[in-house]
């Protein structure tokens, strides 16, 4: 397995450490647009099979000559999403096999969107070649979890529900806070969010449709929907599905805080003038938080990421949330990651060994939820990401009530 990983961030970082521990890897190749991170990262490596150079995934030609040169099998683009559709054309043109964390872009920005990256399903086939979109923590093991409910749990699956919990704080911040790409966060969170009823797609109004969610080991916390691919892929493998959707927690300040920056024009990525200078408003705000890969050993607290599905088994409804809770202190003493990235890291890895081996199979371009859940979950729980299951269904017959005192949440997203 000769593996090219685009993007040295949190995420990018956490694969790359994952990558190095598997005995089947013959050569892996970290790139970033800043030569510094993926040099930087190599080091840290220090294995003869890793080496690092400058690449700017965005440019399909550059991504193309590097796949051919290094021999590289499988892509794992764990740069911005924007770049999604540049590096699956240039998989095309030099015969890799390609995975990406998250889908891009809003109605209104002209970013390649899922539905773009599905559009080339017919080249892939043609090519014989696979594209995995979504394999991080959500969109990715989500998936992956609504397909071990429909093949363990349920006869019928009505209803899939992501929830997102997150309760850390970070050792000298205090304010707003995104422990993976701040860019995308703002923009998940501040576009309509895509959701599923009763067989058509709608969109909901950003920041609404507040929930309080009881999560593992964390309590309850607000949640609210936000953007996200699950509610688009989900509807077209489980077709007796009648509400698909995803909700985030967020706490007060978090949600205020981004209300202020959408109403002051903060959260826009048109160019602006400054005096003689001319700047993007988001740019602005995201350089003035913390780089996600420098918390790591400063985030204290959980995430758990899960999905709740809901329908009918031997004729009779039940209700099951399948989850991951990944402790910050305890990932840090392992990889000395943060949680967020941790979660989001390890599952492409885990998908690329899968693929590699033969044992998830495929031509075109494919969701996670298509493929059997069965090695994939073996898998995390090898690597130490126990997932578990949770029966919900008396709670849901009886509204669950706060077993646990509701604790304000640190925004974190686990999106690319």
């Amino acid at each position: 397995m000769k593996v090219l990983v685009l993007g040295a961030g949190a995420v990018g970082t956490v694969s790359a450490l994952k990558f190095v521990q598997e005995a089947m890897l013959e050569k892996l190749v970290i790139a970033d647009a800043v030569s510094a991170r993926a040099s930087l990262l190599a080091d840290r490596l220090d294995d003869d099979r890793v080496s690092a150079l400058c690449l700017d995934a965005g440019d399909r030609a550059a991504v193309a000559r590097t796949i051919r040169h290094t021999g590289t099998t499988i892509v794992l683009n764990a740069a911005l999403p924007a770049t999604n559709l540049a590096v699956m054309r240039a998989c095309l043109e030099a015969g890799a096999d390609y995975i990406d964390l998250a889908s891009a872009g809003t109605d209104a920005d002209g970013i390649p969107k899922m539905d773009d990256q599905f559009a080339l399903d017919a080249e892939f086939k043609a090519a014989g070649r696979l594209a995995l979109l979504g394999m991080g923590a959500d969109p990715g093991t989500t998936n992956v979890y609504a397909a071990y409910a429909a093949k363990y749990l349920l006869d019928v699956v009505t209803e899939l529900r992501v929830r997102d919990g997150d309760n850390s704080v970070c050792l000298g911040h205090d304010g707003f806070l995104a422990a993976f790409s701040p860019w995308v966060m703002i923009d998940e969170c501040l576009c309509k969010a895509v959701s599923y009823r009763n067989g058509r797609y709608q969109l909901e109004e950003p920041l609404t449709g507040k929930e309080q969610f009881d999560f593992p080991q964390l309590g309850v916390l607000n949640c609210y929907y936000v953007d996200h691919e699950e509610s688009r892929t989900l509807p077209r493998f489980f077709p007796h599905a009648r509400i698909v959707d995803f909700k985030l927690c967020m706490d007060d300040a978090t949600v205020e805080t981004l209300r202020v920056m959408k109403r002051l024009g903060l959260s826009r990525t048109d160019q602006v003038r400054v005096g003689n200078q001319t700047i993007a408003p988001r740019d602005l705000v995201v350089s003035l938080l913390p780089d996600p890969k420098d918390l790591a050993g400063r985030m204290h607290g959980k995430t758990c990421v899960g999905t709740l599905a809901k329908g009918l088994k031997n004729g009779e409804p039940k209700t099951f949330y399948i989850y991951n809770v990944a402790d910050h202190e305890t990932v840090y003493e392992e990889l000395g990651v943060q949680a967020t990235a941790y979660q989001t890291g390890i599952p492409p890895v885990i998908a690329a060994c899968l693929i590699a081996r033969g044992v998830w199979r495929g031509t075109g371009v494919m969701s996670p939820e298509q493929f059997n859940p069965d090695p994939f979950l073996s898998c995390m729980a090898r690597e130490g990401m126990q997932w578990h299951v949770r029966d919900d269904t008396a709670q849901v017959a009886t509204p669950r009530l706060p077993t646990t005192t509701p604790r304000p949440s640190r925004e974190t997203v686990a999106a690319a």
